[in-house]
């Protein structure tokens, strides 16, 4: 009987424990979501609402990116699509780093379930590439790339043309051409898009798909040659699949 009692005495403990674990990684999970949240709100109300004038050629470029990079030196971009709440940091580690180290980290490089917006090594960082690929997450509090699912209505799609990208010395802007989802397969990996005939193969699917959820804007269809950005998020629905938003490079202007 005695040992019985211990027995259950035991058991009573390793359940209270455990559930004392449970608590504190509730509390810990909490507390480093809301402040990667806020870490990234602060960050965001430095940066100036007006894309400035690109057409002349020369622009001021809203982010204190020496600000930024003695914080974090992995940061080296900034995105921004008018009309919506994305307008965040873009970072990437080394070749030799975890590549999805920052899917788990806020932009200051502590851990944060929401992630950063950030590319791949497999991409130059000057945008240079055929294809610049873009990652962020749909949170469901429609923050990182949420909102990129909502480019599958066509008047969200209409009325939302471009996509600012600021570097250091200059400015980038995209037009969106397709927003539409896909399969999960890794886009640099799977094909070469410096490939005139691969780069052409792909956005002829892209234009042939049929889904209700995809927007296409021919009269700013790429060609072999341009440079594209891809936004990339998980589908609404189906995690399995990616939603992709893209864009032409049509301007480029370089800082004051």
């Amino acid at each position: 009987m005695k040992k019985k009692k211990i027995l259950v005495r035991s058991v009573l403990v390793l359940v209270a424990l455990a559930a004392l674990c449970a608590c504190a990684w509730c509390v810990w999970y909490i507390v480093q979501y809301y402040q990667g949240q806020a870490f990234g709100d602060r960050m965001r109300t430095n940066i100036s609402d007006d894309g400035g004038s690109f057409q002349l050629g020369r622009v001021k470029i809203p982010v204190d990116f020496d600000e930024l990079q003695t914080m974090n030196p992995d940061i080296y971009a900034w995105i921004k699509i008018p009309g919506t709440d994305i307008s965040y940091a873009v970072l990437q580690r080394g070749a030799e780093d975890d590549q999805e180290y920052y899917s788990k980290h806020s932009e200051n490089g502590a851990y944060y379930s929401g992630g950063s917006i950030f590319s791949q090594s497999y991409n130059r960082k000057d945008f240079s590439d055929p294809m610049t690929v873009l990652y962020g997450h749909n949170l469901r509090n429609g923050r990182m790339f949420a909102q990129l699912n909502g480019f599958s209505d066509a008047e969200v799609f209409e009325s939302h043309r471009y996509i600012y990208v600021y570097l250091p010395d200059r400015m980038l802007v995209y037009e969106i051409f397709a927003a539409y989802p896909h399969s999960s397969e890794h886009l640099l990996l799977c094909h070469d898009f410096a490939d005139a005939e691969d780069f052409t193969a792909y956005f002829d699917d892209v234009r042939a798909q049929k889904s209700l959820q995809a927007n296409v804007r021919e009269d700013a269809w790429p060609q072999p040659g341009d440079r594209v950005l891809t936004l990339s998020t998980c589908y609404r629905g189906d995690n399995h699949q990616r939603y992709l938003v893209q864009g032409k490079l049509v301007a480029e202007a370089y800082a004051n």
